[in-house]
């Protein structure tokens, strides 16, 4: 049995109708605002500001603040803030060794190039499964390109120091401390005052 074939009209009807819905449909989308179009199709995942880095460098970001912990391979997250203390704190896990990293924000300085924010000076302090706890002097580098936070250089002020004040001006940095005398015993306050006297250059700390 021979098939129908269409009437040459309808052929031509059909893909006409198609090219007036995409006219159509153009026109209705270029007559909406982006605002309107953003309504009508919400993002189906809010972005997250990370908590630590808006906190302590004002900055909204999804990406949170690691610490790379000094004469290990771990990475230490920043999770949890102290408000009162101005302190963040994370923990680490490099195998053998585990322990805690507290950012102590409250001393920071931060370093501007063109009201552009360029890096941090913040102390920071290691704890392991022993009884030291470990003081240093951080530079945090703030990648613009990648949106995080870089633990550039670091320096080592002592064992259960006592921080007195961190001071920049220009390029000079001043951290002072207090730490333990050759007869102290560790369970008594530091009272030997400490100095890093230091250059800041490239995110790098010399001089000190």
């Amino acid at each position: 049995m021979p098939s129908k074939k269409l009437p040459v009209p309808l052929i031509l009807f059909i893909p006409l109708c198609l090219l007036v819905i995409v006219i159509g449909a153009g026109v209705y989308r270029f007559s909406l605002t982006d605002e309107e179009i953003m309504a009508k199709f919400p993002s189906q995942q809010a972005v997250v500001h990370d908590d630590v880095v808006e906190t302590i460098l004002g900055l909204k970001v999804a990406n949170p603040w690691t610490i790379q912990v000094p004469e290990t391979s771990a990475f230490s997250l920043l999770t949890d803030i102290d408000a009162e203390k101005q302190v963040a704190a994370g923990s680490y896990d490099d195998g053998m060794a585990r322990g805690s990293v507290y950012l102590l924000y409250r001393y920071k300085q931060l370093v501007y190039e063109n009201n552009v924010l360029k890096a941090a000076l913040v102390p920071f302090a290691v704890s392991n499964q022993g009884s030291g706890v470990f003081y240093y002097l951080g530079v945090f580098q703030w990648d613009e390109t990648r949106q995080r936070v870089i633990l550039a250089d670091a320096k080592l002020a002592g064992d259960r120091v006592d921080i007195q004040s961190l001071t920049l001006n220009g390029s000079q940095v001043e951290f002072l401390y207090k730490s333990h005398g050759p007869e102290q015993s560790m369970a008594e306050p530091p009272n030997l005052e400490g100095t890093l006297s230091c250059i800041l250059e490239n995110s790098q700390l010399t001089g000190c």
